[in-house]
């Protein structure tokens, strides 16, 4: 009786444990699972747009790229940009990139939080219009600044110093390259962590100024400039030859004029007649009047004959005649 009580007892107090573990595994299960949709769905957000002006983005899109939530880039008519940027941004790769001076200048960015940014790499690269200020950027945790100002022709931190706190950044490379308008002084900055310098200031208005150049743990190496040969010679254009246009010749009926004296004389046309005949037309007709048959051919022959042999036969007889 007594084991019946006790496995009464241990029913009643394992199950409904059971069935509350049960409950709450599915609900974390079905907590975890939406958490991770919710993770998955804001690692892609598109820019969204002023809707009565398209030049105006209002909150900035991302996209996972390397498994870094990064930056869309802000498209050339882009003018204005907000002053926030989503928490959830880690990267800049290529945000500002490829802008050109027909483009126009971007603002809005200037005083962005970076506090969350690891990787500035090509964020202006090949941007003729940037030239501001950017000493407020937060940039304690970046580490890859490669080819960050590359072929920023006009960026030159709107004439003031760039100061920034570099001792994260490990990799700096073609940083400033082709920068040919910065000019700043980038001496204070802490370099002591960065393996890859090469190219750093190459181009720049800082490459012959070592004193405005950081001090480096390892020296900076720059390939050569190769500068492109212009061909100064006329590009030659080739035209196709127009085609002939086609010549319609009408027919005419060529007669052949009598032998004999005796024919009827040619017929002029009056001068006011309508009658053209056609130049080639006339030619072939004359080429075909001088055109001689064959009896006449030998009949002048054997004429020709004839009177080479009577003189052959009179001349010796008139010659003696003389004598007597």
């Amino acid at each position: 009786m007594k084991k019946y009580l006790l496995l009464i007892i241990f029913k009643l107090i394992v199950f409904p444990f059971v069935f509350l573990l049960v409950v709450n595994y599915k609900n974390f299960y079905n907590y975890y699972y939406q958490m991770k949709q919710e993770q998955k769905q804001v690692k892609e957000q598109n820019h969204e747009y002023n809707p009565t002006d398209k030049s105006e983005i209002t909150k900035i899109g991302f996209y996972e790229r390397d498994n870094k939530v990064t930056i869309k880039q802000i498209p050339w008519y882009v003018k204005k940009v907000p002053d926030k940027l989503p928490d959830e941004i880690v990267s800049l790769y290529r945000g500002f990139a490829h802008r050109y001076k027909d483009h126009g200048e971007l603002v809005g960015f200037e005083k962005w939080d970076t506090k969350n940014i690891t990787d500035m790499s090509y964020a202006f690269y090949d941007n003729q219009t940037v030239n501001v200020d950017l000493s407020k950027w937060n940039t304690n945790k970046v580490k890859n600044m490669n080819g960050m100002f590359k072929n920023a022709i006009k960026f030159n931190n709107g004439g003031k110093p760039l100061d920034w706190k570099t001792d994260s950044v490990t990799s700096m490379e073609s940083m400033f390259d082709g920068a040919t308008n910065f000019s700043q002084s980038l001496k204070d900055w802490n370099v002591n962590n960065v393996i890859s310098n090469k190219n750093f200031s190459r181009g720049s208005a800082i490459f012959e100024h070592k004193d405005k150049k950081p001090a480096w743990k390892n020296e900076e190496t720059n390939d050569s400039v190769e500068k492109k040969i212009e061909n100064k010679e006329p590009k030659v254009i080739t035209h196709p030859s127009p085609s002939r246009p086609k010549v319609t010749i009408p027919l005419t009926k060529i007669i052949t004029p009598a032998t004999k004296s005796t024919s009827s004389p040619k017929t002029t046309p009056k001068p006011n007649s309508n009658l053209v005949i056609p130049k080639s037309t006339m030619t072939q007709s004359n080429q075909s009047s001088k055109k001689l048959s064959t009896p006449a051919i030998v009949g002048i022959v054997i004429g020709t004959q004839a009177v080479l042999t009577s003189l052959g036969f009179g001349i010796p007889y008139i010659i003696k005649r003389f004598k007597k």
